[in-house]
């Protein structure tokens, strides 16, 4: 590197990065890169009904709505994470 010369370093912390998945954001993204209305429709009403409960020392707690991220264990999450990471990556990439 020269004196006086331009440096760029970004950090990217990706530690519960698939839980921070905005469903809405997902499902757009999803249409943009023109993947099938019927699948996007299909996982659209499968992650508005997303619910989880606590379970903790044999008792389970009351449901709640889970509003964003993709499910942990899931075989279509690390793609449907892929899709919604892809726009910063492909910024990145082209930032020079």
């Amino acid at each position: 590197m020269q004196k006086g010369s331009k440096v760029y370093c970004v950090f990217l912390d990706a530690s519960k990065a698939f839980d921070k998945v905005l469903h809405n954001g997902l499902f757009c993204k999803m249409i943009d890169r023109n993947i099938s209305m019927d699948l996007v429709c299909i996982l659209r009403n499968w992650y508005n009904k997303l619910c989880s409960a606590v379970f903790w020392n044999g008792n389970m707690g009351p449901t709640f709505s889970v509003l964003c991220g993709v499910r942990q264990g899931g075989i279509l999450s690390p793609l449907l994470f892929n899709i919604y990471i892809d726009d910063l990556i492909v910024t990145l990439c082209n930032s020079g």
